[in-house]
């Protein structure tokens, strides 16, 4: 099935500095790794860390609170673009 976003913002590199990603509520991210998973950790205004991890060469959508930040455990390759569905 095909899936059918709007762009809402420009991609950006993700690491351990978390970053609002343009206070999105939905995130593409994308694990340009090969071999190499990353952990994710969406980090709230308030309340506790929550983390998931994304497979190498492979891409979620990530619904967060407009608030809350998201940091990688990689450096580099993961990347996170700010969405709308249609």
């Amino acid at each position: 099935m095909a899936e059918i976003i709007k762009l809402a913002g420009v991609e950006i590199t993700l690491n351990a500095t978390a970053n609002l990603v343009s206070s999105a509520a939905v995130v593409k991210i994308t694990n340009a790794n090969t071999t190499t998973t990353s952990v994710l950790t969406v980090v709230p205004a308030s309340g506790s860390n929550t983390t998931t991890t994304i497979l190498a060469s492979s891409y979620i959508f990530l619904q967060k609170p407009t608030d809350a930040k998201i940091a990688s455990s990689l450096t580099s390759l993961v990347t996170a673009t700010p969405i709308a569905f249609t």
